[in-house]
């Protein structure tokens, strides 16, 4: 959270992520985290029908998060294929971990990324080798 912080300043989040990771998540590593992050805000989304008609293979929060991005005119902040797919073909910027990762070392918050992707990868993020090893390259800790 301390990384994500360090590189956005706030971070709007639609109300079907925040269901998901803060009630539905009661009681896991995070969500009392986000609950409690005054610079985390829960938004509404307005065209909710937009966020329906998207691909059902999107969950309701990153379906949610498309649509309030772009009424928001803000990047997305996404590391599924297909959400960043979807956003790329509305014309929506997106970023995603890695992303927020290296830009973290650019502002000088953190010294090393290769520890913090090894924490995703562990605690289940998936990242091919392949990827890795061009993106270690790109920020010179290959």
């Amino acid at each position: 959270m301390d990384v994500l912080k360090a590189v956005v300043e706030e971070l709007f989040i639609p109300e079907a992520v925040y269901d998901d990771i803060v009630i539905a998540g009661q009681g896991k590593a995070g969500a009392r985290d986000i609950a409690d992050a005054v610079w985390i805000r829960k938004t509404h989304v307005t065209d909710t029908s937009s966020a329906d008609r998207l691909s059902s293979r999107l969950h309701a929060g990153e379906r949610q998060a498309i649509v309030l991005a772009k009424e928001l005119k803000l990047p997305l902040l996404v590391d599924e294929r297909e959400a960043r797919k979807i956003a790329g073909v509305l014309g929506i910027p997106f970023l995603g971990s890695l992303r927020i990762l290296t830009e973290a070392k650019r502002v000088g918050f953190i010294s090393e990324i290769q520890p913090l992707v090894r924490e995703l990868t562990s605690a289940g993020m998936y990242i091919s080798d392949a990827v890795l090893r061009n993106f270690f390259h790109e920020v010179g800790e290959l």
